[in-house]
């Protein structure tokens, strides 16, 4: 008798361990799912709002866009380094969001200008041109020097004027919440970041 129990589970052995791998499987999507119920940062507190210029010349701001997730980028233009490649990043949100059809319904991006002295409209235009910013979903904005300068403080980013008129920032993005809170900053100088983190993210936040 125990001769042919033995056989039988040498038999069905692979039914065993496949049952088995698929409910190792199950458990570890379900574990998944649990832990993305929450959002995987502390967050950061409620944004300053502003009024700023568009490139349409119209006046807009943060609360303008309640109810969609926003990322608010401070920038130059003439950056010579970390602003242009931080805006491709931008531009990859942009173009993931519409495959997802959440660009500009759902998100919103604001690229704030610290340096109006040089990021005149049309400088602006021509950068935004540069990485197709389809102003649908993505917005270009520009204020006085030192409106925009603490507004950029007010967010943590630090802006200082060399003799030179160079300007030393600190490079983050910031994804702002329907109801207005900073939920986190990606470091834009950041050799992970990734646009398919931030969609992630502005998905996730779209849906509380």
């Amino acid at each position: 008798m125990g001769t042919e129990k033995m056989n039988t589970l040498s038999k069905h052995w692979f039914k065993i361990a496949a049952v088995v791998v698929v409910l190792a499987l199950a458990a570890a999507i379900g574990y998944k799912t649990v832990m993305k119920k929450e959002f995987p940062h502390t967050p950061m507190g409620p944004a300053t709002d502003f009024k700023l210029t568009n490139l349409q010349g119209q006046s807009t701001g943060l609360s303008d866009y309640d109810g969609k997730v926003r990322l608010v980028y401070f920038f130059w233009s003439t950056c010579p380094d970390v602003c242009s490649p931080t805006t491709y990043v931008l531009s990859q949100v942009q173009e993931k969001l519409k495959e997802k059809k959440s660009f500009g319904n759902k998100a919103e991006i604001l690229s704030v200008s610290f340096d109006p002295d040089r990021d005149t409209p049309e400088r602006l235009k021509e950068f935004s041109q540069t990485f197709k910013a389809d102003p649908a979903g993505w917005q270009f904005l520009r204020g006085g020097k030192q409106e925009t300068r603490d507004l950029a403080k007010q967010y943590g980013v630090s802006v200082i004027e060399g003799k030179d008129g160079s300007l030393t920032h600190t490079n983050a993005i910031f994804i702002v919440d329907k109801k207005g809170i900073k939920r986190h900053y990606y470091g834009g100088s950041d050799l992970d970041l990734s646009a398919d983190q931030i969609v992630e993210d502005i998905l996730f936040l779209s849906k509380e």
